[in-house]
């Protein structure tokens, strides 16, 4: 069972005949959420209106809830770029949750999320300056459910049990990190 739990948390592979300069089209909602946060934040620091639309419309169709006050107030300015006239959409009741992070060299940061039993779960940290954090998952009992240490951060498991996971966000690198983690 341990090794089914701890199948998923790989880093994302290449798609079949991807070539090395390819991008992987998300598969999922976490991916997909993760990767709309890192456009929509490189289009609204460089100013390019267009991306950060076609961005906070991608972001908008998952309906994700910002787990900090800051994240919150930067998705509702991002949402400000979608055109006039474009349909309020009504997302999924427990969408994917998302938060923004900055991690110093060598820091660490602990998060703590519930996750459901016999659904799956997946945390996704997408790198938007700096090098690619380390991630370990913990369940309730500190038994290691996953560790990533490459970017793209995928961790995917179905947990036996609804419990509070553990999940340390480590800055291995010598520069600063800032990310996104999305749970879902």
């Amino acid at each position: 069972m341990a090794a089914l739990a701890l199948a998923g948390c790989a880093p994302g592979a290449r798609p079949r005949g991807a070539t090395p300069d390819a991008t992987p089209v998300p598969a999922d909602r976490a991916e997909q959420l993760a990767t709309a946060l890192l456009l929509a934040d490189r289009a609204d620091r460089s100013g390019d209106a267009a991306a950060l639309a076609e961005a906070a419309l991608t972001i908008d169709r998952l309906a994700p809830s910002a787990r900090t006050d800051a994240d919150a107030e930067t998705l509702r300015r991002w949402r400000t770029a979608l055109p006039p006239g474009t349909a309020p959409l009504r997302g999924r009741a427990l969408g994917p949750g998302y938060r923004s992070e900055v991690l110093m060299p060598g820091a660490t940061t602990q998060l703590h999320q519930t996750f459901l039993g016999g659904r799956s779960a997946q945390i996704v940290v997408r790198v938007a300056e700096g090098p690619a954090p380390r991630m370990m998952v913990r369940d309730q009992s500190a038994r290691e459910v996953c560790r990533a240490v490459r970017d793209p951060v995928n961790c995917r498991w179905v947990p036996l049990y609804t419990q509070r996971h553990s999940i340390e966000i480590v800055n291995t690198g010598d520069t600063t990190a800032r990310f996104y983690i999305v749970f879902d």
